[in-house]
Formats: structure tokens, sequence, C-alpha cells
């Protein structure tokens, strides 16, 4: 079972952080630090609300569970330290990720847009074994409106030479799908944490390796919104 998009796809665009590398544990250590330094109590749901927000964002609903007691700067500089630490470990790519990946190149152009900081998205890819493969990469720092805005997609697409309303997105988040439907594109969700619902997705898989590259590359054997039928012998 695999989705196909409804029209031949222009450009492919794909989340990071969740989607193609396994580095949301990282940002759970990383928020719980900061979360527990500043006198704060950390609580599981806090990852799950904080799922694909941007930097600014993320510092925003910290400070709101911190009581107002620190500034959403504050909090975003020390959110900062804090991932870096954590991303220079490194990390290995989700299941499916390279070899999904791996099969698009050269057939269409491929994207990431993602809500991290390059510094981030730069270590996340290369460590992973993903860096080189994208014709853009679009990064927190590089848009004034970060995901749910659709700044991110339409700078990806753009970068691609790609129509948005022709291209297809991967995504792991609340936020990361809102953003790409925005932008116009069709989406294809892939939850990265248990009991998160991707409403705005207009497909929904359980992993990469769910996605077969020929019927994303090359649509009409399956179908589109919100479904999929067996592949055709």
């Amino acid at each position: 079972m695999s989705p196909a998009p409804p029209y031949p796809p222009e450009a492919v665009v794909f989340d990071l952080d969740g989607l193609l590398v396994d580095s949301e544990d990282a940002w759970a250590r990383a928020t719980r630090q900061v979360v527990e330094d500043l006198g704060g109590v950390w609580e599981d749901a806090l990852h799950t609300l904080l799922l694909g927000s941007g930097p600014a964002e993320a510092a925003r609903l910290l400070a709101a569970h911190l009581g107002g007691r620190h500034a959403p700067a504050d909090i975003a500089a020390s959110m900062r330290g804090a991932a870096a630490a954590a991303f220079a470990r490194g990390f290995e790519p989700r299941p499916g990720a390279v070899e999904l990946v791996k099969a698009l190149h050269g057939q269409l152009p491929l994207a990431v847009a993602t809500n991290s900081e390059r510094a981030l998205a730069d270590r996340a890819l290369s460590s992973s074994g993903l860096a080189g493969w994208f014709a853009t990469v679009v990064c927190a720092d590089d848009v004034v409106a970060p995901k749910p805005a659709p700044d991110p997609y339409t700078m990806a697409c753009a970068g691609c030479g790609a129509r948005p309303e022709r291209s297809v997105a991967l995504e792991d988040s609340p936020a990361g799908t809102r953003s790409a439907k925005a932008a116009g594109l069709w989406v294809i969700g892939c939850p990265s944490l248990p009991g998160v619902t991707l409403p705005a997705a207009d497909v929904v898989v359980a992993s990469l390796t769910a996605v077969d590259p020929d019927l994303l590359a090359q649509p009409g054997r399956g179908v589109g919104s919100r479904g999929s039928r067996d592949r055709p012998t």
C-alpha cells in the first residue's frame, strides 16, 4: 500500500527532524534540560506540544509553561545551546529515508524544508548520510515566518524551480502538514510520535518504507486523496 499523488510532481520536499532523521529524542533531551535548568517541571506532553515548532514559537510556548518568569529570547538562546550539544552526537536516518531519497534523486528535484536553524540542519544531514542529495535546503533562519506558515515550502519549491501546487511534501508534524498545505502542496503525513494525528495531510503512512518511489515519481497507479490502493501487477 503506497500513496500516489494526483498529478506528476515537479518536486518532492521533505521535512527533516523526525521525518528524515531520528532527532526527536535529541530535541526532547534539549528541551527538558532547558526547562529544568530554568526551574520548571518537565512533562512529556511538552515534547508533543512543541513538535514541528519554529524556534520563536517553541520559546514562546516554553515561556508560558514556565509561568512567564523568563523572556522568550533568553529561552531561545538556551534552546540553541542545548540543541547544539544534543545534535553534536549525530543521528541515524529514519527507516526508509535514505532509500527513498536515493531512489527519487535524479528523477525530480528534491528539497528539505525544516524549522531547524541552519547549523543544526547541516549537522543532522551530514551525520545521517543525507547531505548532498537535495537541490535546496530551507531552514528556519532563511524565512521570515517558519512553519506552520507556508514560507518554508514556498521557498523550497522555488529553489527547485517547481510550482507548489504541483509538488509533494512529506511531513511528520501537525505544524509541518499545515505549512505544506497552506503553500499548496499535496502532503504525505508520517507521524514520528505515538498518538500524533495529521488531519491536514492528504494521506498518512506509518513509515517512509511504505512510500513507493515509483508511484511517487510516476503517479497514476494509485489513489491520491486520503487513501491508497494496492499497486497493480
